[in-house]
Order: C-alpha cells, then sequence, then structure tokens
C-alpha cells in the first residue's frame, strides 16, 4: 500500500519562497492600487468595509519589496480617501441627518449632535480626529455636508484630514514592511494587528472621554 510522505524541510522552504513571491508580485501590480482605492472609496461613506487595512497591508508588500514606490500608495489613499468622504458629504448634503432611522438611532444621533457642535467650533480639529473612528468618522463628514460646510472650506481640510490618516497608515505598514523585509507575510500581519490595536485605542479612549464629559 502506498503511504505518501510529506514534504521535505526544502520543499517547504521553496513553498514558502514562492508564495512570499507570489505576495510580493500581487503588491506590484496595478490592480493592487486600483483595489486600495476602491476599497478606501467605499469606505468613505460604508465604514463596515476596513480601508486602512488596504493601505496598510499594500504599504507593508511595497516597503518589503524596496519601498521606491511608497509615494505612489500615499498619494493613490489620499486621494481615494478624499473621494469617499465627498460623496458622504454629499449625501450629508443631499439627504440631511434624520430621513433614515437609523440616522435618529440612539447609537447615531447623539454623534451626528456631537459633530454639528464640533465642526461649527473646530472643522479642521474634529475633521482630522474623526478620520481614526470609523462611524464617527462618516457622521462628521455628512453632518458637514448637512451643515451647510462651504465646499471651498471643506476640501482644503478634507486634504489635510486625508493626507494625514493616510500618512499615519503608510507609516505603520513601511515600518512593519522594512522592518520584516525578510517574511511579508508576517510584516502584513503585524501591521494589521497594531492598527487595529491602535484603533481599538483610539475608540476606547473617545469613549472615555464621552463618559466623563456626561
Amino acid at each position: 500500500m502506498f503511504t505518501p510522505r510529506p514534504p521535505g524541510t526544502a520543499t517547504v522552504c521553496r513553498m514558502v519562497v514562492d508564495v512570499e513571491n507570489l505576495i510580493l508580485a500581487i503588491g506590484s501590480s496595478p490592480w493592487a492600487y486600483l483595489v486600495m482605492a476602491g476599497i478606501l472609496i467605499v469606505d468613505g461613506f460604508f465604514p463596515f468595509v476596513p480601508g486602512e487595512t488596504g493601505v496598510v497591508t499594500l504599504s507593508t508588500l511595497v516597503a518589503a519589496n524596496g519601498g521606491s514606490l511608497l509615494w505612489l500608495v500615499l498619494a493613490v489613499a489620499v486621494a481615494a480617501t478624499m473621494v469617499g468622504d465627498a460623496i458622504s458629504f454629499l449625501i450629508g448634503r443631499r439627504v440631511g441627518l434624520d430621513r433614515w432611522g437609523w440616522m435618529r438611532g440612539a447609537r447615531m444621533a447623539p454623534i451626528f449632535a456631537r459633530a454639528s457642535e464640533g465642526l461649527n467650533r473646530r472643522p479642521a480639529l474634529y475633521l482630522i480626529g474623526a478620520k481614526f473612528l470609523p462611524f464617527v468618522r462618516v457622521a462628521v463628514t455628512m453632518t458637514a455636508g448637512a451643515s451647510g460646510l462651504e465646499i471651498r472650506r471643506y476640501l482644503p481640510r478634507s486634504f489635510v484630514a486625508s493626507a494625514i490618516y493616510t500618512l499615519y497608515h503608510v507609516g505603520i505598514g513601511a515600518a512593519a514592511g522594512f522592518w520584516f523585509a525578510v517574511n511579508p507575510i508576517v510584516a502584513a500581519l503585524v501591521a494589521i494587528v497594531v492598527v487595529f490595536a491602535l484603533g481599538f485605542g483610539f475608540d476606547a479612549i473617545a469613549r472615555l472621554r464621552r463618559r466623563l464629559a456626561r
């Protein structure tokens, strides 16, 4: 009876190298930038899509492959983030903040109210800070549109917020990619874990501040 033998160490090593080369090739493909851009655009008005994961992953792979195209990751990500935010801004401008039931719910209504108050006082600070809180990010951008914030005032602030948000995630991905350049898979996983951990930390701090304010 024939009993298959497990692959030897050399075979496993070759398989791992082949997978890593495939991942690096995907990271250098133009399609990777289009996929990242698409995710970021949808993330701008539908917060259940993890746009930051796409930025971090591609930044990690590009850094592990030498890092010469990190500027392109940053440029595409900033542009796509602004487009996604613009869609959210226009939804707020056209629809308002109370047309659908989820907007009037116990979770979102207070966020819209605080966003409106904050945008009236410090629009740039609120647009930048909200970037790191998924649901708040969409709520603040929609509120900016619904509140009648002029486009000429919104666009430069949107650019600054998108640039800071994107640079933050590209920086984490690039650091992981350079640090774990010998293993891009591990690098991408480490970068994603770091981003999610920091995201949960930002969210916990925001909740604590709201509780103390109450």
